[in-house]
């Protein structure tokens, strides 16, 4: 099942049950100089070219780690709030048992336990950095150490095994990327074993993408592509997963300088009329600065999702030295602004929404976008701020899918 576009704000959810519901297709100025690396030159701005990848190197730096850490310990706020709901999640319990297996069926409850596994390998990685708490480094490593020994392969009756390679291949390097730069007992064997898992097993699946499916289902495919390609230094995979996000994130968000119609998105030959094209945009009334080709789908839920993807890509390409940001920083903003306003009951611009629609639940993201618009370049995003503050931070639910622990990795003050 899924979210219907009534669905109030998320409860707390359990593991499990959190991803089953999805398997359908103010100044920051303290935070910014502790932990901001320096930006991306020009040049690295507008190529790949990199001749070596930085560890840890995906949603945080070693130095936004430590700041982080630096942070609780002083029990400041909002670390030291965020860091308790990460300490008392089901997912931080170094007992966790893992549910590894030789192949996932998509279709099934065995694709929510491998989305569990992943989420409490990263969350008890962060623990481990964040306390030193050994037990759960060994637990993490142990869950991922599992997986890496027993899986190889991901199936489905349909294209269901990409949205699961997607967002669990997402989340997996997550763990290991901290792990391997803080925890020496991992060991290189075990590394070696976890990195061919990745290479094996999730890039088959995700490597084509998917251009004629809704926009959040290639885009947790990049956010994947993105994330194994930096852990396993595989430049190939992440210049791949850069070229999907660069074709993929104009199509996807609409603003008026594309036209009077959205970009078909490309490799999509079917989507090349303009019936064909509003249709896939679920038919809007019109098209408004921000809006989303799933907007319209469900006011909201499916956004989010791609959000957190689309987000989470950018943010590792920049610990890796490059600003896929900058790029489309106009598109990105005034549809973080245009959603923020849609989830806060905000009047929207006239005919770009059905009368009578019904905003969907929350989704535990925004985060990293805020901090790199707002913290990073300073730019007012009042509705999106509002949302945070309101809504985002306040709620008991923090990971689901390839979305976990934002308020805890990038929140400011």
């Amino acid at each position: 099942m899924r979210f219907s576009s009534s669905s109030p704000a998320l409860p707390r959810a359990t593991p499990g049950l959190r991803f089953m519901r999805c398997c359908i297709a103010v100044l920051v100025i303290p935070w910014q100089i502790a932990v901001t690396a320096a930006p991306p030159t020009a040049e690295a701005a507008a190529t790949t070219k990199t001749k070596s990848f930085t560890h840890p190197g995906l949603l945080n730096s070693k130095a936004e780690l430590d700041f982080i850490r630096e942070k609780i310990q002083a029990k400041a706020e909002p670390w030291q709030a965020m860091f308790q709901r990460l300490k008392h999640s089901p997912f931080g319990n170094p007992a966790w048992s893992p549910k590894a297996r030789r192949a996932i069926d998509a279709n099934s409850k065995e694709a929510s336990q491998a989305n569990d596994d992943a989420t409490a390998a990263y969350t008890l990685a962060l623990l481990w950095y964040f306390t030193g708490d050994e037990a759960c480094a060994k637990k993490s490593a142990g869950i991922l150490n599992a997986w890496a020994a027993t899986l190889e392969t991901i199936t489905s009756q349909d294209q269901q095994k990409e949205l699961v390679a997607a967002w669990c291949g997402s989340v997996f390097p997550l763990a290991g990327e901290i792990l391997r730069s803080s925890y020496p007992k991992w060991t290189t064997p075990e590394i070696q074993q976890f990195s061919r898992m990745l290479q094996q097993v999730f890039l088959p699946v995700l490597q084509p993408g998917n251009a004629s499916f809704n926009g959040n289902w290639e885009l947790a495919m990049v956010d994947a592509l993105m994330a194994i390609g930096v852990f396993n230094d595989d430049k190939p995979t992440f210049d791949r997963a850069v070229a999907l996000w660069r074709q993929r994130v104009p199509a996807w968000l609409y603003l008026k300088k594309d036209g009077p119609l959205p970009r078909p998105p490309i490799g999509a030959p079917g989507l090349a009329s303009e019936a064909e094209l509003r249709k896939y945009w679920f038919n809007p009334p019109g098209f408004s600065d921000g809006l989303c080709q799933e907007t319209c789908r469900d006011y909201g839920h499916h956004f989010q999702q791609g959000l957190a993807s689309t987000i989470n890509s950018a943010e590792i390409a920049w610990h890796q030295g490059l600003d896929l940001y900058a790029g489309e920083e106009k598109r990105l903003t005034a549809a973080l602004e245009f959603h923020a306003g849609l989830l806060l009951g905000e009047p929207l611009p006239i005919g770009s929404l059905p009368a009578g629609y019904q905003a969907s639940g929350l989704q535990p993201t925004w985060e990293i976008a805020w901090h790199h618009f707002h913290g990073r370049r300073q730019l007012p995003l009042p509705l999106t701020e509002r949302l945070l503050r309101t809504r985002v931070r306040p709620m008991d639910f923090s990971s689901t899918i390839n979305m976990a622990w934002e308020s805890l990795t990038h929140a400011g003050p």
